[in-house]
């Protein structure tokens, strides 16, 4: 039989409309169950006793779903838990205006805004790396020290040889820098600033090698992930370094036309190499964000992005619950990384980073103080300021794209 067409624009109003009216309902129940959460706080900040009862609400979700129809089961228990989730969040938010105390709450209210003053500045790697000319731009006036591992940078650190490491987290093309991950969760340092940096890698080799000599490219991985298309096409092996002005050291040493390196202009000045090809990158919006890390909380006037490490529980839905917590106290979450846990095989820790200025604080204690209650671990890396620079490091020349450029360092 064909269907009547012309019945359909009226029964959809009619079915929306009482999609309406149950929505009203459900926003009416929903403003009074809040309130009772409200009171439910006030009794637990006498009492002393947690917001999340894991227990109890295992219970009441039993509960409730016993008269639920089997094929609406699955969608129930979600509807149920993110009521329960946001009750919670209403707990957490009176709580923190009532002047709950919390470690990491402390660390963000007591923190006194200062601006960065760094005489000595370390990096990883040698003259001309990328790092080093981050750190230029950070802080044109500090004393800047070399360290051969970014272990190495972070230990200058911790024993005081350094007021702060400059170190490469993250690449838009070839994703994160695993060592330093391992670093900051290791060595129990915070994060002040970060500056987002244009990226033009350049192929290197010895005064009289040319690409038709080239057979083996010698660089950090990340730089040899981040011109994978260049050295594919052209056929050449890869060989890794622990730094791409190392790899620039290395050629130079060596003699040999064969090698070639991936690096910047600067390290090709510095050990006395010419750039064969220009603009090697596989994209040419290339960025690498680096972060300065210091031995100390601090907080500075400009700070609106807090970085944080958490291990989740261990349960159907947790990523998702964790992260809704962001948005359900109207935070913005700009990043998440998973890193695996090594004190437990298969399991991941998470790091995070939310937008968060001065204005914003009181919302992110709300989180923070939920996150801190309810998750196994959770790490402040810091609050701090992210610079973002389009010009590319100085030095560097987007160049010509073509295979048959060929340039000497200027």
């Amino acid at each position: 039989m064909k269907h009547d067409q012309t019945k359909q624009p009226e029964d959809l109003t009619l079915l929306r409309q009482e999609i309406d009216r149950i929505d009203r309902q459900m926003m009416t129940l929903f403003a009074e169950r809040m309130t009772v959460a409200e009171q439910i706080a006030a009794f637990k900040q006498t009492t002393k006793k947690p917001v999340y009862d894991a227990l109890r609400e295992e219970e009441h979700l039993s509960e409730m779903m016993a008269d639920l129809d089997d094929q609406h089961q699955t969608q129930g228990v979600s509807f149920a838990k993110s009521v329960m989730r946001l009750s919670r969040t209403t707990q957490y938010r009176y709580l923190i205006n009532a002047g709950a105390d919390f470690q990491i709450g402390r660390q963000l209210t007591e923190a006194e805004p200062q601006e960065i003053r760094v005489q000595c500045a370390v990096t990883q790697g040698s003259a001309g790396a990328y790092a080093e000319q981050a750190c230029r731009l950070l802080f044109p006036d500090a004393r800047q020290i070399n360290a051969p591992t970014f272990q190495q940078a972070c230990d200058k650190v911790r024993d005081g040889s350094a007021d702060v490491a400059v170190l490469p987290l993250e690449n838009s093309t070839a994703g994160t820098v695993d060592d330093v991950y391992e670093a900051l969760l290791k060595d129990d340092l915070h994060i002040w600033r970060s500056l987002s940096l244009m990226i033009q890698h350049h192929l290197l080799g010895i005064p009289g090698s040319d690409l038709q000599t080239i057979q083996t490219v010698v660089s950090h991985p990340q730089a040899l992930a981040q011109c994978s298309e260049l050295i594919h096409r052209r056929g050449w092996s890869m060989r890794e370094s622990l730094n791409t002005a190392f790899a620039a050291e290395q050629v130079a040493a060596a003699g040999d036309p064969s090698l070639a390196a991936i690096g910047s202009a600067a390290a090709a000045k510095k050990h006395q190499l010419v750039v064969l090809k220009d603009a090697i990158s596989n994209t040419t919006s290339n960025q690498t964000r680096f972060v300065v890390v210091g031995r100390t909380f601090k907080v500075t006037p400009d700070a609106e992005r807090i970085s944080l490490i958490l291990k989740l529980p261990h349960a159907i839905g947790a990523l998702a619950a964790t992260l809704s917590i962001f948005s359900d106290c109207g935070l913005n979450l700009s990043k998440i990384q998973s890193r695996p846990d090594p004190d437990s095989p298969w399991r991941y820790l998470f790091y995070l980073d939310f937008e968060c200025s001065q204005a914003d604080l009181n919302q992110a204690l709300a989180a923070l103080y939920q996150l801190y209650s309810e998750m196994p671990y959770i790490r402040l890396l810091g609050w701090y300021h992210e610079i973002k620079t389009d010009s590319h490091p100085t030095g560097q020349s987007t160049g010509d794209d073509s295979d048959d450029s060929t340039q000497s360092s200027q």
